[in-house]
């Protein structure tokens, strides 16, 4: 913390990821009227000493936030951008459906968690790796906010998983996550437009009207089928930032 005799006017923390040790998050708040007077870059500058490891920063924010302001200010590049992704759920038919597709609800939980796992590790190794055993920390308190009956998977013929959409719905309106499980996948892009259908027609059936993404622009078989959505919102960024 920044104190101005007893007052706090800044505050700021660093983590480390149990999915991810590549960077340390990076968060630092101030108060409005205190604002480009240095104190938020002294904060960061303390918090840096604080590093258990030589690592950078990182953090994250809408486009127009000023947190992200502070960041470039702070030298930061872009590594990854979240595009806009809320969805009508009746634009669902703009999506091919698929007959791989079929409902997560029933599949084994194991396997679930497995190819979300290996769908998270491909979608992240090239901005952001995983760290080695990751997989525990990615799904624990999956199945608390997963709606399995709003989900889909498409499967092969063994039943081996090679897209999903997962639905969250410790959000409103839900959220939902589609890859396929291999960068390379054949098809990949059909696939996960047929899972992200069947998951918006489970929602819609329930008179939901909307629904939100998580993806990334880098994500090559995922935007194809958001850019059919004719999603809305606001640009997300991720950035990294140097440590002074």
């Amino acid at each position: 913390m920044a104190l101005d005799g007893d007052v706090v006017v800044a505050a700021g923390a660093i983590w480390l990821s149990r999915v991810h040790e590549d960077r340390f998050w990076l968060e630092v708040v101030v108060d409005p009227a205190r604002r480009r007077s240095g104190i938020g870059t002294a904060l960061v500058g303390h918090l840096s000493t604080l590093r258990s490891r030589d690592l950078p920063f990182m953090a994250r924010g809408y486009v127009d936030d000023e947190a992200m302001r502070f960041a470039d200010a702070l030298g930061a590049r872009t590594i990854q951008i979240v595009p806009p992704a809320r969805a009508a759920l009746d634009l669902r038919r703009e999506l091919r459906p698929h007959a791989d597709v079929q409902p997560l609800a029933g599949v084994d939980r194991s396997h679930v968690e497995t190819a979300f796992a290996a769908m998270y590790r491909w979608t992240h190794e090239n901005w952001s790796p995983v760290r080695d055993g990751f997989e525990h920390a990615l799904v624990e308190g999956l199945w608390d906010d997963l709606d399995a009956d709003a989900s889909a998977v498409a499967v092969d013929d063994s039943g081996g998983i090679l897209a999903l959409a997962l639905t969250f719905v410790d959000t409103d309106p839900a959220l939902i996550v589609a890859e396929t499980t291999t960068r390379d996948q054949p098809g990949g892009e059909h696939l996960v437009e047929g899972c992200i259908r069947r998951a918006m027609a489970i929602l819609a059936h329930r008179g939901l009207t909307l629904v939100d993404f998580d993806g990334h622009v880098s994500d090559p078989h995922f935007l194809p089928a958001l850019s059919r959505l004719a999603p809305t919102g606001r640009w997300f960024r991720l950035v990294e930032i140097p440590a002074p």
